[in-house]
């Protein structure tokens, strides 16, 4: 499962990464695809422990003049607002539970947002209540503006060329006639009637005219524009995909390239005045300028995070956001950056509890979280290596293993305060450990390697699995008997301690990711497509579940024989409380695909996964039930695999400094 985490988080994170990372094209096409209901945002249940305040992509940030009062938007209907420059975030209740692309603040009281499904959001209380605006389209919104002089008129752009203008601050809109099916991802004003649109195969509409009649200008090819900034009435700056830089003197009428060298998509641009502007991207690319655009000079953000959006409210100050919630400040002009938002954003892989209180998550570039208030804090632990950890168990409160990728195994005696590794002939990749006992326990990986200590893990030996499949999970419900799945529908089974291992034959060819028991007859497998196994025997036989859901799941757990808990991709959590025979879903917060879940029963339930997401049960579980169709299980394809990351040049791993308030950092001694 590492190679398809990776997958997922190149290919299919989220629908707002999708947007300003895979490709706004494909973001759009997704979009139609799985069309986004306007739903009231109800309390869901879960809270975030990890990233706080919240992991979902920031789309678009905004601040007030007075540089303090600000909102940020983004996936799954996130509005956070601040009141101290962005120190501290509060998280306001939304009206929907869509994605939110852009905004525009007017003051500390006013703002408009715009989002998925022609949804127009308005505040005048400063966000104590958002009200949503009717728009009579249905095209998603990727943009927001209003004339700089002019707070009443303002436009808003998104997909198939759709532009919506209003004339009274936003409270009512009417379509403008854009003459272009292009996907727009950003709209400019320099004043009532001067406005520029770009977006996907290179368009750029200019009008003069307030909207009222947008005239189409070619660009250089096909490249996907992302962002338009005027400088003065006549000379505006556009910037896109490939490093793309574009400038015009004649207000939109001729557009000409510029070299910046640099060949990172570029997302947003801002400038403050004639001379003083910036762009941001792909990998902590922030570019600035001094001389109006003619010359931008790079600078990368520690830990290259996507940055998807950036404002500054004069030359010196201002802010960038994006993915896994990050947001971050610079108070120097750009030239370095501090986080202010708090927690990691690596991948965790998995997520386990010994207890109602102490807990640990890895994940990518051996990243190591432990937990002693049940989440409420989470700090890191030092694993001394850079190898993605895959695994982690603690056999009691002093000793844990975990293994990762390049045949990683680590052994801590104290609690995790400190790791030792443990050196083994095999380097395939180790993607679970199971111990029965202090002294017995199992590791299984790639290639269908299983190794098998029995001396509280100093030492490890290679049993004979029969297969070359990647083994994704293993357990044992005693110390002789225990399964193992993994890809191509691969369950080996043994009752003598795995000397040796049989494969359960089954029609089936889906890969099998998490694999659970209750005791030593009732267990649970999930994988690819939605696939749900269960056994009443032990692992000999197994049957299939309908779950109604055809999205990747990714691990199972339980509390008692009947009560199942899954999770998935794009935020996807399931229940069963009889044991499988109906399944419902599980609103969550987020869309980030869901790897590991540790569920002691009550509120105890915790889950982790992409960006660093770590979600904890606050209430109640509340579901919707899952319509399941009566329909034999099909054969259906497995995700690729593809190579996880090269551990022998890792990224380094230290986070973004965290910003600290000017009125509270320390004196220089004198």
């Amino acid at each position: 499962m590492p190679l398809v985490r990776l997958i997922l988080r190149l290919v299919f994170p989220s629908l707002a990464d999708v947007c300003f990372a895979a490709g706004l094209v494909s973001c759009v096409c997704l979009a139609l695809a799985f069309p986004v209901a306007l739903t009231a945002q109800q309390p869901t249940g879960w809270e975030w422990q990890n990233p706080l305040p919240q992991g979902n992509t920031i789309t678009a940030i905004k601040f007030a003049a007075d540089k303090r009062h600000g909102w940020a938007v983004g996936s799954n209907g996130a509005i956070l607002r601040t009141s101290n420059g962005g120190f501290e975030w509060e998280e306001q209740f939304s009206p929907v539970n869509t994605t939110l692309y852009g905004l525009y603040v007017k003051d500390k009281s006013r703002a408009v947002v715009s989002g998925a499904g022609g949804l127009i959001l308005t505040t005048s209380n400063g966000g104590s209540k958002w009200v949503a605006r009717p728009t009579a389209i249905r095209d998603h919104l990727f943009c927001i503006t209003f004339a700089p002089e002019d707070p009443l008129h303002g436009w808003a752009a998104g997909t198939f060329g759709a532009i919506i203008t209003t004339t009274d601050g936003g409270l009512t809109w009417k379509v403008q006639n854009s003459h272009t099916t292009a996907h727009l991802f950003s709209v400019a004003f320099f004043d009532a009637k001067t406005g520029i649109a770009v977006g996907s195969r290179g368009t750029l509409l200019v009008t003069n005219t307030g909207g009222a009649e947008w005239k189409p200008h070619r660009a250089l090819g096909n490249v996907v524009l992302t962002g338009v900034a005027f400088v003065s009435s006549k000379r505006a700056i556009v910037v896109g995909y490939q490093g793309t830089i574009l400038e015009t003197d004649d207000g939109g009428l001729t557009w000409q390239p510029m070299n910046t060298f640099v060949t990172t998509d570029l997302f947003s641009v801002f400038f403050t005045d004639k001379d003083h502007g910036w762009a941001s991207g792909e990998s902590g690319v922030v570019l600035t300028t001094a001389d109006g655009g003619t010359i931008w000079l790079p600078v990368n953000v520690r830990t290259s995070p996507k940055l998807t959006t950036l404002f500054f409210a004069d030359e010196s100050v201002g802010w960038a956001a994006g993915a896994d919630g990050l947001v971050v400040r610079t108070d120097d002009g750009g030239l370095s950056w501090r986080r202010l938002t708090e927690g990691g954003r690596e991948d965790l892989s998995h997520i386990f509890f010994f207890d109602n209180s102490h807990g640990w998550a890895v994940g990518s570039r051996g990243k190591m979280l432990f937990t002693s208030s049940g989440g409420k804090n989470w700090t890191v632990r030092p694993s001394g290596t850079t190898n993605r950890l895959n695994s982690i168990q603690f056999v009691n409160q002093h000793l844990g293993f975990a293994v990762g990728d390049h045949g990683t195994i680590i052994r801590s005696t104290n609690g995790s305060v400190s790791w030792a590794s443990v050196t083994v002939e095999a380097n395939e990749d180790l993607l679970s450990v199971h111990f029965i006992s202090p002294e017995s326990g199992w590791i299984v990986g790639a290639r269908g390697i299983i190794l098998h200590t029995e001396d509280g893990g100093q030492t490890w030996r290679v049993q004979n699995a029969n297969t070359f499949n990647w083994l994704e999970d293993v357990s044992f419900t005693d110390p002789q008997h225990g399964v193992a799945v993994g890809s191509n529908g691969t369950i080996l089974r043994t009752e003598d301690a795995g000397e040796t291992w049989k494969r359960v034959d089954r029609n089936l060819k889906e890969w099998l990711y998490g694999l659970a028991f209750a005791d030593g007859q009732r267990g649970y497998a999930v994988g690819a497509r939605g696939v749900i196994l269960r056994t009443d025997d032990g692992g000999a036989t197994w049957k299939d579940l309908e779950s109604g859901i055809s999205s990747n799941l990714f691990a199972v757990a339980l509390e008692g024989r009947d009560d199942v808990l899954v999770t998935g991709e794009q935020g996807r959590i399931i229940l069963s409380k009889d044991a499988g025979a109906t399944w419902r879903i599980q609103p969550t917060i987020t869309n980030s695909p869901l790897f590991s879940v540790a569920y002691r029963g009550g509120f105890n339930i915790w889950v982790a996964g992409g960006g660093g997401a770590i979600l904890r049960r606050n209430e109640p579980i509340a579901t919707v039930r899952i319509p399941t169709p009566k329909l034999p299980p099909g054969l259906r394809s497995s995700p690729p695999k593809i190579q996880p990351q090269n551990a022998q040049n890792p990224i380094d791993d230290g986070d973004i400094p965290r910003a600290v308030p000017l009125d509270k950092k320390p004196l220089r001694p004198r």
